[in-house]
Order: C-alpha cells, then structure tokens, then sequence
C-alpha cells in the first residue's frame, strides 16, 4: 500500500507538469479553419490555380481573387496562429526537473546515500487548472474573433473586386460615350466645311466644331490613359502582374435588385456583421481575462518527491506560493481587465451605431440612384435622343444653327453620363452593404453561409 501511495506520489506531479486544457470549441474552430482555408494550405508556387475565361465576368475575378489574395491568405494564417495559442495558454507553464545528490565519503561515493528527485521546474510553480482553463478561453475566443475577421476579409475583397470592376467598366462606357459624341461631331464638322464653301454658313460655326472635336477626342484620349492604371489595381486583387490582360467591359454590369427591404438588412448587419461578430468574441476574451485576473488570488504550488537508489528512504515535499505581497498587482490587474471589458462592450456599441448610420445612407443612396435612374433610362434620355435627332436634321436642312446641334448633343451625353455615374456608385454601394450584412443581397447569387 505505501508503494502505491508512494507511485501515485510520483505520477501526479508529472500529470499536473503536463495538463493541458482544451476547452470546448476548441475542435470545431480548428475544423472551421481547415475548411476555409484550403485553398491556402499548399505554398503559393505550388497551387494549381484556374486559369481566368478570355473574356472573365465579374464573378470569375472574385472567384480568383478568394484564392490567390495575399491579404486573405494574411488574415487566414492570422486566424490559424489564434487558433495554437489555445494550447500554449492551456499548458502548464512549468516543467518536469529531475534532482540527483550523492555523499562522498573519502573520495567514494555511497550508493546508498545517492537520491533521486523529481518535480516541476522551481522556478514555474504548478497553477491551478482553473486558471488554465480560463486562459485558454480567453485565446479559444481571440481565435474565434481572428475566424470572424478571415470571414471579413473574404467580403470586403469581393466588394474591393467588384467595385474595381465596376471602375473600370464605368471608364470604358465613358470612352465608348465620348466616341460616339466625336462621330458626330466629325459629322458636324464635315457638313459645316461644306456649308461653309458654298457660304451657307459662316467661319464662326466651323471653327466651334472643329473645337468641340478637339476636346472630345482630348477627352478619350485621357480617358483612355486611366485604363492601364485601373487595369493594374484589379490585376493586385487577384495577385497577377500589373500588365496581365483583363479585357475591356463591353457594357455596365447590369443592376442587381436587393432582395430585403430596409428593415431586413439593417437585422442583418445586427445578427450577422463580421465585425460585430469578431468584438462579440473579443469581449467574451476580456471577460475570460477578468475571470483569470481574479483567480490570481489564489495559491500556486510546487511539489518533490525523492527517493534514494536503495530504496530505504522517500521524501516528499511541496511548497505553496502564497501572493500575499502581491495584492496590490493583482488588485490592479482585476481593475484594469474590468476597465478592459468595459472599453470593448463601448467599442461594439459605437460599431454597431457606425454600422446603422453607413447602412441607412447606402440604402438611401440606392433608392435615390433607383430612382433617378428610372428616371432618366426611361423619361429623359428618350427624349434627349430625340432632340438629338431632331437638331441633326434640322442643321443638316439649314433650319438650325449648329450650336443648338451641339447643345442637343452635350445634353445627351451628359445625361448618359449621369446614368453610368449612378450605375456605378450603386454597385459601390451594395457592395458595402453586402460585406456588412455578411450575405449577397441580389438575386444572382445565393445568401452566404455564415460561420
């Protein structure tokens, strides 16, 4: 029976030397993090990535971008590095130490006076398992905050994709609008000389359209130097050289509808905002460092066990580290994680708010460019056409000046102008609202699934 107790002397401190907490959760993040970081697991020269169409649609480049960003895969590896401080928080900080004495007596050493001793490291007492347990919460919550941000990171680089495709289709319609302003007016131009050599017209309106031709073709000619540059900032988001071919959009990416009304979306960015989420999760970690911050106040230890190589005698030994002298460390540890926890609940609050406020004024802008583009594609640029025509041939029979053809002209392309304007900066904006709302919201694509 002394054998056994004296056994079991000996386990336990090695079993508390080597605890490790994993508390619950643990499992189901590092599962979560190997899912959705497959595409990152293989270094970046051995990944055998889809070649992009010839002619790629906005949803080919944000496919590509999720698998090959540089800024994605950061955040991913990030998150992983949170999910193995879990361990290292839940492992006792101590180490097993083996002692070993011997007497020499007139230079010969007694066999029977050697011991042998075993115990954790005296300088790493043994902490209580509570203590672990609530570190390693602490960093199973970090790491499920890190998860959040990784989902974050995944919504604003499909908005950045989008909205950088959108630029760039916005430029081209510009230049394709400006080019067809300039066939006009290479047509005005034309009729004017002639008109002006049979002196039905005069030098004054010759030399304006000829002007006018000048500016618009000055104009997509600078248009046309903005290509390469946008053409490079999307080639970043998908981790290709600068000059890799991205063919020029024929057209505006068509409008995507939203799905929820007002109210839906903005319970959306409630329940699901990525962000929201991840300083959820970083308060549970303050808590979990309130909870260990008080448990400071209570003892560590150390134990020893001994033996000598004959066997005749054991010893053991513990020792119990009392902070007695360390109260007022540890009082303002307790107050300075309750002032931690306090400064993140205000954080979130103040989130949340910035999150209302940027939602309301995005659905206000779109309802607006809703509006204004119904509006316009249906009421005012018909019309504009027709003026257009109607000037043209009115000029071309010698009923109108030339500058009310070129009136009628400016104000149509201003108008289809506007509506590519508006076009664009409602993709911007539902592009924000999605990463917000941590879901698609048009009736192209299936909602997300939120972690």
């Amino acid at each position: 029976m002394c054998r056994r107790r004296y056994l079991f002397a000996v386990i336990f401190p090695l079993i508390l030397a080597g605890c490790t907490v994993h508390p619950p959760g643990e499992q189901q993040e590092r599962q979560a993090a190997l899912r959705a970081g497959a595409p990152f697991t293989k270094p970046i020269e051995q990944r055998q990535l889809p070649a992009l169409p010839v002619n790629p649609t906005p949803g080919d480049l944000v496919r590509r971008a999720l698998l090959t960003s540089p800024e994605l895969e950061q955040r991913y590896w990030e998150w992983r590095s949170a999910i193995e401080q879990i361990p290292q928080d839940g492992t006792q900080a101590t180490n097993l130490a083996v002692f070993g004495s011997a007497s020499v007596t007139r230079d010969r050493m007694s066999f029977d006076a050697t011991t042998l001793s075993l115990g954790n490291d005296p300088m790493a007492d043994v902490v209580l398992p509570a203590k672990l347990s609530a570190a390693a919460q602490r960093a199973l919550e970090n790491a499920r905050a890190a998860g959040f941000r990784f989902r974050k990171a995944q919504l604003e680089l499909r908005g950045k994709v989008l909205t950088a495709y959108a630029d760039y289709a916005l430029t081209a319609e510009l230049i394709r609008l400006e080019q067809s302003n300039a066939q006009l007016l290479q047509s005005a131009v034309m009729v004017g000389q002639a008109r002006n050599e049979s002196g039905a017209a005069g030098q004054q309106e010759l030399l304006k359209s000829r002007n006018e031709l000048d500016l618009a073709r000055n104009d997509i000619t600078s248009m046309q130097a903005q290509l390469p540059a946008q053409r490079a900032a999307l080639n970043a988001l998908l981790d290709r050289p600068p000059d890799s071919s991205i063919p020029i959009p024929a057209r505006m990416p068509g409008a995507r509808a939203v799905l929820e009304d007002d109210g839906q979306v903005l319970k959306l960015v409630a329940e699901r905002n990525p962000e929201l989420a991840a300083l959820a999760q970083e308060i549970a970690a303050r808590k979990q460092s309130l909870a260990l911050a008080r448990l400071q106040y209570l003892p560590d230890f150390s134990i020893t066990v001994g033996t000598d190589l004959g066997g005749i005698g054991q010893s053991l030994a513990g020792m119990v580290t009392i902070p007695l002298l360390r109260h007022q460390a540890i009082d303002a540890a307790v107050a300075q994680a309750e002032a931690n926890l306090r400064a993140a609940e205000a954080l979130r609050r103040q989130a949340r708010n910035d999150l209302g406020t940027q939602v309301v004024m995005d659905l206000s802008i779109i309802h607006d460019a809703d509006r204004q583009l119904d509006l316009l594609e249906h009421t005012v640029l018909p019309r504009a056409r027709q003026m257009v025509n109607v000037s043209r041939a009115a000029y071309e029979a010698g009923r109108s000046s030339l500058l009310d053809l070129l009136d009628a002209q400016k104000s149509l392309i201003a108008i289809e102008r506007l509506i590519a304007h508006l076009q664009a900066t409602r993709e911007r904006r539902l592009n924000d609202l999605e990463a917000m709302t941590g879901q698609l919201l048009d009736r192209e694509h299936s909602p997300s699934t939120q972690r």
